[in-house]
């Protein structure tokens, strides 16, 4: 849509006659920005560098037909809205236009520029409905991930912190424990050992610390991620109406 609130409409058809008083007569409508081709490899080549509302598009052309701009259109992921114009008999091609995507198909011999004004302006509406529809959708998709990601890091860090408290508490009654065996260690080594034996208990407490500390360490990292999950706050979902 233009900045003065008018849509772009694209008319892609190889009958002149037709094209030429379709354009004209939206124009005149004050209501559309229109521009025209007569051939659906012009039609290609034009949406590659330009973008519209809304496409009316013919099937019967000589060099690639309406379904086969769609396929391609399809392929290159260009959502812009198509209406298809057929020749009567031709709603076989109109239901195989369907399943690519046409929002609305119209017959050029029941075709007036009132009812092709309303149809134009009627897709439109439903493809920002359909387009809000979707994105709302992909940020349903989102705020649902990142909730699984919250909750995996409230797991981590709940997980962390019983283990930790767990390993804590065993290594404080270790810790406990072997400077009860260190002084019962001292009546039972003879002297010239002594000293031997207050090296290897030295050694074991630095092993406990050093566990102690890696404990410490991974509790404090728990701490962290409890901060970083306060901080996260997940936006409201936007009301629906």
């Amino acid at each position: 849509m233009t900045s003065e609130g008018l849509l772009r409409v694209f008319i892609v058809d190889d009958e002149d006659s037709f094209r030429l008083s379709i354009e004209m007569a939206l124009k005149m409508t004050n209501s559309f920005v229109v521009r025209s081709c007569e051939s659906g490899e012009k039609a290609t080549e034009i949406l590659r560098k330009e973008s519209f509302d809304v496409i009316l598009l013919d099937n019967r052309m000589g060099d690639m037909t309406g379904l086969e701009v769609l396929q391609w259109m399809q392929n290159e992921k260009i959502q812009t809205p198509v209406i298809m114009v057929t020749a009567a008999g031709s709603e076989a091609v109109a239901v195989e236009a369907m399943k690519l995507g046409v929002y609305d198909y119209l017959r050029k011999d029941q075709l007036d520029v009132e009812r092709l004004s309303m149809a134009i302006k009627s897709v439109y509406e439903r493809y920002l409905y359909r387009k809000q529809i979707i994105e709302r959708e992909a940020e349903d998709r989102v705020l649902k991930e990142k909730q699984r990601e919250l909750d995996s890091l409230q797991m981590y860090h709940t997980t962390v912190n019983s283990v930790g408290q767990l390993v804590e508490k065993s290594l404080a009654e270790l810790a406990k424990n072997l400077k009860k065996f260190e002084d019962e260690s001292v009546g039972l080594v003879k002297e010239e050992g002594l000293e031997r034996s207050h090296a290897i208990f030295a050694d074991l407490r630095q092993s406990l610390d050093v566990v102690s500390s890696g404990v410490a360490s991974m509790r404090n990292l728990s701490n962290v991620v409890t901060h970083k999950l306060d901080e996260i706050k997940i936006a409201p979902k936007p009301n629906s109406r």
